[in-house]
């Protein structure tokens, strides 16, 4: 019922764009726990997650932001428009989905609505899983695709 944990993982701009760069959970280097690119990547999703980006010389690019969860008014705002998870052939109901960013929050997405859609917990873990992509067709439902 309180705040979610916060959780900061410290990666270099350079291992966040690497697909099997690392990152840190805490500030320690030396003591931290390393943790893949892509993990950070889905903890950004799941979990209240501040990423400190840093450049070649340790120096700040990016502090994050934490404030990522949709705010209820938007995920009210997400029920009225979508109805339904938004997965192609999917009717879970939306009290059942996640608020989903198309563009991953942890890489610069949005929280709005033209970036928000929802999705039930099963099509959610899809969105991440890299052996699926996903797409938006023009009616704004989400088709999932197997990678070769």
């Amino acid at each position: 019922g309180g705040d979610a944990t916060v959780v900061n993982v410290v990666i270099s701009l350079e291992e966040l764009r690497k697909e099997l760069g690392t990152a840190t959970l805490g500030f320690d280097e030396t003591n931290g726990h390393t943790i893949s690119a892509a993990e950070a990547r889905k903890m950004a999703c799941n979990a209240t997650i501040i990423p400190w980006v840093l450049g070649s010389d340790g120096q700040v690019l990016d502090a994050g932001r934490s404030s990522r969860f949709f705010q209820p008014i938007q995920r009210k705002a997400l029920r009225l428009q979508q109805k339904c998870c938004q997965a192609e052939g999917c009717d879970m109901p939306p009290e059942w989905c996640d608020a989903h960013h198309l563009n991953a929050w942890a890489l610069g997405g949005k929280t709005d609505l033209k970036d928000g859609v929802l999705l039930c917990p099963h099509h959610h873990r899809l969105a991440h899983a890299p052996e699926f992509t996903h797409e938006r067709l023009p009616d704004g439902t989400i088709r999932f695709t197997r990678r070769p």
